[in-house]
């Protein structure tokens, strides 16, 4: 009898606690996906504005501020929805809108263009209220992904059309559209930054289809960092590269991943007629400068030193956003992230920039930590650290620090880390009222078995 009752008393024991388990957490998700559903769709709509830049594709559009019309739009759910939120502003989203403070506090200070300063400034100022409604309305897991596959699916077909088109700027390809994608540096660079968010959505599906769409979209856009001779381009590369053969090779236990980086890299290489590697053999020596790539690295030398210059001489506000190459002597941006910030706007802003990528990286960490047995954080995690870290090192030897690309890598990994908790938190609830049910359980058949020896010696007592 003991035998046919242990079966019975586990399904009991598994039917309370899955119930327990299952009704709250059913309960959360659905508020999670009601919570700011029109500010998340407005925002979709800005990011493939941004990434795909429709207007350049189709006739007519060009005369339409699709940016402006979906930040708005975006902006406007937010502010009718936000008695939904629930959540303080992170570290990183306060100081972006300080660093935007810094900016329009520099243009009246600017002793070369004020009204060229201010503008620079309110075009920057986007990037804040979209990754302050990013990191409240992206708040699943799900809503995630289809943002980094927004970008991921932009970002890979402008490649395949950049070598289709085959638009060369001498010998090195161009870009065919504007934004991020105009010149061969930065065409490069958002390729780079792009590539891990690609490798992590092909781990995370399990259709063929779209494994076999990724890898190909993969082979197109690192097939067109290597066309574009982008020096910056190729070190960003390797060093995100590295990190994703780290993350998923290495940590992720796919070994294969080393032999297809190493087949896949020596035959772009020679695809490509070794452009990258001419330039970066012609930086050091003019005897073999390849797409005048020689004269290119005296240029930027003199530009990071001029860089430095005005940076010593206006370290509270430089020179005023967008204003350096007014006075570089070339007419040309510093081509470094870093001190295009400090002499344009000064060492404060320098810090903040610093700061903001720097809370990127923890974020990162603190989610692997919060996530060790849910494979999909920390698959999108490891290609969040891969980009970032991609970004963090190209950005030396590029003016990128007034594109949005980084700073929406940043407010990924915020929604990373806030997913992350929620789920850390849903797993102790579920496992404290697992506990309990399991507790109360034993109590109610504890309490059973005495009620049952109590009746039995009753009854042996009257039969008796």
């Amino acid at each position: 009898m003991d035998a046919n009752m242990k079966p019975l008393q586990s399904d009991a024991l598994e039917a309370a606690t899955s119930d327990t388990d299952a009704r709250p957490a059913k309960r959360k998700i659905l508020r999670q996906h009601r919570i700011l559903t029109e500010a998340y769709v407005a925002l979709l709509l800005f990011m493939v504005v941004y990434c795909a830049r429709p207007e350049d594709w189709i006739p007519g559009l060009s005369n339409v501020p699709l940016a402006k019309v979906a930040g708005v739009l975006a902006l406007i759910a937010f502010v009718l929805s936000v008695g939904q939120v629930r959540q303080r502003l992170p570290r990183e989203v306060i100081l972006l809108f300080l660093l935007t403070a810094q900016l329009f506090v520099t243009a009246p200070m600017s002793p070369v263009w004020k009204g060229g300063a201010f503008q620079k400034s309110v075009g920057f100022a986007k990037v804040g209220l979209v990754v302050l409604v990013m990191v409240i309305a992206v708040n699943t897991a799900k809503r995630l992904r289809q943002l980094l596959f927004i970008q991921a699916v932009s970002v890979a077909a402008i490649s395949a059309v950049a070598v289709w088109k085959g638009q060369m700027l001498g010998s090195r390809l161009n870009g065919v559209l504007n934004g991020n994608y105009s010149n061969p540096n930065d065409l490069a660079l958002s390729i780079v930054i792009t590539l891990p968010l690609c490798l992590s959505l092909l781990f995370l599906t399990k259709n063929a289809f779209w494994r076999g769409a990724w890898a190909l979209a993969m082979l197109v856009m690192t097939y067109t960092v290597f066309l574009t001779g982008s020096r910056a381009g190729f070190i960003a590369l390797t060093i995100s590269s590295a990190v994703c053969l780290w993350e998923f090779a290495v940590r992720g236990r796919r070994p294969y991943l080393f032999v297809c980086v190493a087949v896949v890299g020596m035959a772009l290489w020679v695809s490509s007629g070794a452009m990258v590697g001419g330039r970066l053999k012609g930086t050091f020596d003019s005897g073999d400068d390849v797409a005048f790539a020689y004269d290119s690295y005296q240029a930027r030398q003199q530009l990071f030193w001029r860089s430095v210059e005005i940076t010593a001489q206006h370290p509270l506000f430089g020179v005023g956003p967008g204003n350096f190459q007014v006075i570089s002597g070339m007419w040309h941006e510093t081509h470094n992230s870093y001190t295009q910030m400090s002499s344009e706007a000064g060492i404060p802003a320098l810090v903040f920039y610093l700061v903001i990528l720097g809370c990127g990286l923890k974020n990162i960490k603190r989610a692997k930590q919060l996530s060790r047995n849910r494979k999909e954080f920390q698959v999108l995690a490891g290609g969040l650290n891969a980009s970032l870290a991609g970004f963090v090192v190209g950005s030396f030897f590029a003016s990128d620090a007034y594109q949005f690309f980084p700073y929406f890598l940043v407010a990924y990994t915020t929604a990373l880390l806030h997913i992350s908790r929620k789920y850390s938190s849903e797993s102790k609830t579920n496992e404290r009222a697992r506990e309990t049910a399991t507790q109360n359980f034993a109590r109610t058949q504890s309490n059973q078995l005495s009620n049952d020896v109590i009746e039995s010696q009753v009854m042996l007592r009257l039969s008796g």
